[in-house]
């Protein structure tokens, strides 16, 4: 078996041929995932053609990134040292006793290399096919690349002596290098682990991240049981419009209760019912906000006793279909409600009166739907990311202290 670079002409060419090929696709893969994933608005890739041949579509996954860092980048970097591989010969004759040395049997090297990268193409081929539902052409070509590459380069037999010396080698020359291969070890461990966390690399998918804390979240982790949600002193006042059967009114809700946290806003809600049994500034009750009138005034009952926040996010979080449920949630939660006077003022007129001068406050505003923000006055409708709604509250902040 051949343990050197001697390979035929034939053969170095061919992988030489595959290797250009596949940086070629790499760099038209990195260009699709930029404009995917940094752009707003982009024009569709020619490879993506239907609802299953869709490059831009699996670009737009977390599947495109491998701890971080897009697929794309990975393969660049993957035919980038199989070039070098190619070439290695060349570099050892012009640097000679420096660590180009350590690659004494280059081909084995590009043989495994091939290979591993094959083998991870197939699990990435599986999870675009059955989870993604969604087939990026280009990336099979470069899974088929990497199976020509390592058919080429490998030397006798079905890649078990090709594996073992580039293991052997790869420990010879960690061992001979060993400070710098820690170095260089623990700075890509680095690395990764903050592309990963970061996802500096995928502001989209970043934001996608971090809506999911918001969407999934089964109860509100930062709930607060008072009135006041934020700090009472504040300069930024925001008025939230909501309604308790608004499906984004509860992840706005779970927002509004994170930036509270940091002290700088007072949050005020608003009640919005999207229900004509008490909003007679809609033409019709939406399905699924039947009973949104009802939630409110249960909500501003609450208020009377130092609670509304408390019952809002037991609403929010278990829409109780009943009032015993709704009880039984208020008790669990040991809130300290007098549920006597709960009840008695939840069919109150002071309680609908308050009911009436909420909706009334949205006239101002032309509003007929929900969730809506006033941030100091300036007026947001429909929801937002969080990263979006910190920057209005960054902004409202700075108008304040200019």
């Amino acid at each position: 078996m051949e343990n050197n670079f001697k390979f035929s002409k034939v053969r170095w060419s061919i992988i030489l041929l595959l290797v250009i090929i596949g940086i070629g696709l790499c760099v038209e893969l990195g260009f699709i995932f930029y404009k995917t994933n940094f752009l707003d608005a982009y024009i569709p890739s020619f490879c993506s053609v239907s609802d299953l041949i869709d490059c831009d579509g699996v670009s737009r996954t977390t599947y495109s990134l491998s701890f971080g860092v897009p697929n794309a980048l990975w393969g660049l970097i993957l035919y980038s040292i199989m070039l070098m591989l190619l070439f290695v010969d060349r570099i050892q004759a012009k640097f000679k006793n420096t660590i180009f040395d350590v690659f004494e049997n280059p081909r084995s090297y590009i043989a495994a290399l091939g290979l591993l990268s094959f083998g991870i193409s197939m699990i990435l081929a599986f999870i675009s096919i059955f989870k993604i539902n969604k087939i990026c052409v280009l990336c099979f070509c470069t899974y088929f690349i990497d199976l020509f590459i390592a058919i080429t380069a490998k030397g006798k037999g079905f890649f078990i002596e090709d594996i073992k010396i580039t293991i052997i080698d790869f420990i010879k020359g960690a061992k001979k290098y060993f400070v710098l291969f820690l170095i260089v070890l623990v700075s890509f461990f680095c690395v990764l682990t903050y592309l990963n966390n970061s996802l500096i690399l995928s502001p989209k998918l970043k934001k996608e991240k971090e809506m999911k804390e918001f969407f999934e979240a089964k109860t509100n982790k930062y709930a607060v049981k008072g009135n006041v949600l934020g700090n009472k002193n504040a300069k930024v006042i925001i008025d939230v419009y909501s309604d308790f059967n608004c499906p984004f009114c509860r992840v706005l809700n779970i927002m509004l209760h994170k930036i509270a946290k940091e002290n700088k806003v007072l949050i005020r809600d608003i009640n919005f019912p999207l229900d004509t049994s008490c909003n007679y500034r809609i033409s019709n009750t939406l399905g699924g906000h039947e009973n949104s009138c009802l939630y409110s005034k249960y909500a501003l009952a609450a208020k009377k006793q130092g609670k509304l926040w408390g019952v809002s996010n037991i609403i929010f979080d278990y829409h109780p279909q009943s009032q015993d449920e709704l009880i039984g949630y208020i008790k669990k939660a040991h809130l300290g409600i007098d549920i006597n006077q709960f009840l008695s003022d939840v069919n109150s007129p002071q309680i609908a009166q308050e009911l009436a001068e909420d909706i009334a406050k949205a006239a101002n505003y032309n509003l007929n739907g929900t969730p809506a923000l006033v941030i100091n006055g300036v007026f947001y409708m429909g929801g937002m990311p969080y990263d979006e709604l910190v920057e209005k509250v960054d902004l409202a902040i700075k108008r304040e202290n200019n």
